[in-house]
């Protein structure tokens, strides 16, 4: 008996087969940052040593990424092969030191030159800095020369102070006038730092020679300091606020919410997982990226014991390793048991001949049983 008619499957399988394989949905690499002793999370959670903010998670997802944690305290083989599978890196804030081992600033160091290494070699792959990650970004390619003062930057909401130029730059060449309007006019941006960068030491020490700078702001004393940076030759950026916390942070009366604000977060969301949809890297296989994906781990609701984020994702010495992948073909022996065969992979994975084939298997598959 006849369930589908021939000319249907045919169909199908010819659409399957012709589809793209556009990253749609890219994959984000969010470094994780270590847990200290005798800290709040110590305190009350065992064996953790390392974090990532739920709320980066949430800021790269409701743009249409999927996340994959970057592990603290390996080698740089960990790092340079998991950089030949993902779409982008983002480095978040935090409150660590540059000067500790085996921690963010290291892991942070090897993502960096590695993005270089690629980018130079023609493979696009985007680097974000929020806050401490875009003073790393800033301090490793001024070859750990610190550059950055003093600043009373923290819990201050801020609107845009754009520099004239701004829509000269990659971030903001295509946003609309209205947004601009609406950035400059309320305050948008949180602020949490205690350093920041200036304009006078990146003329001074020839950053701005590197480094485009957007936008500027003032701290509690009047300080100004940059607040939005481009790299000019790769598509690494630097905020110096967190658009993140706006969307999905409510543990301070002194983050904004509004509309403006929640706009304002969106735009630097969608801006950095458009950059990544143009890398076409992907992960060797489909269970290879289900394994590795943020879904494999449970956030934990922090603010409720005193933590700045409502929820943050927290991993163990042992949780840091990498999984087994099992085997996706079976035996190869042709038997009917015990062996998997991936007939529709998603075509977002990055593999340009995954949709050729998953058409042609799905139309082979369903002419046998007719």
């Amino acid at each position: 008996m006849n369930i589908f008619p021939i000319s249907l499957v045919i169909f199908i399988g010819t659409l399957l087969a012709s589809s793209e394989a556009d990253i749609s949905s890219p994959i984000i690499g969010v470094l994780t940052q270590e847990v200290y002793v005798d800290g709040l999370i110590s305190r009350h959670f065992d064996n953790k040593t390392s974090y990532i903010a739920a709320s980066y998670v949430k800021y790269l997802e409701g743009a249409g990424a999927r996340v994959v944690p970057i592990w603290i305290g390996r080698n740089r083989s960990y790092y340079d092969d998991l950089m030949h599978k993902i779409n982008g890196v983002l480095l978040p804030g935090g409150a660590t030191w540059f000067n500790q081992s085996n921690g963010y600033a290291d892991a942070g160091e090897h993502l960096i030159h590695l993005a270089i290494e690629l980018n130079d070699q023609g493979v696009f792959m985007p680097v974000w800095g929020t806050c401490l990650g875009m003073e790393l970004l800033v301090y490793k390619l001024a070859n750990e020369t610190e550059h950055r003062i003093n600043c009373e930057g923290t819990g201050m909401a801020l609107p845009m102070e754009f520099k004239e130029d701004y829509y000269k730059s990659r971030l903001f060449a295509s946003i609309s006038d209205d947004v601009v309007d609406t950035m400059v006019k309320e305050n948008v941006t949180y602020h949490s730092h205690q350093f920041c960068y200036t304009e006078k030491v990146f003329e001074r020490d020839l950053l701005n020679e590197t480094w485009r700078v957007m936008s500027l702001n003032h701290d509690w004393n009047g300080i100004e300091f940059i607040s939005t940076v481009e790299h000019i030759k790769y598509p690494f950026y630097g905020v110096q606020f967190h658009p993140e916390k706006p969307l999905y942070e409510f543990t301070k009366n002194t983050i904004p919410h509004t509309a403006a604000a929640v706009l304002s977060g969106q735009f630097f969301a969608d801006f950095f997982v458009s950059e990544a949809r143009k890398s076409s890297q992907s992960f060797s296989n489909a269970t290879e990226q289900a394994r590795t994906l943020i879904y494999n781990y449970m956030p934990e609701y922090t603010s409720i014991l005193g933590s700045a984020y409502i929820q943050q994702y927290l991993f163990t010495n042992d949780e840091m390793e990498i999984p087994d992948i099992p085997d996706e073909g079976g035996d190869n022996e042709g038997g009917s048991s015990g062996g998997y065969i991936p007939i529709i992979v998603p075509g977002d994975d990055g593999s340009a001949t995954t949709p050729f084939l998953s058409g042609l298997l799905l139309t082979l598959v369903l002419l046998s049983i007719n």
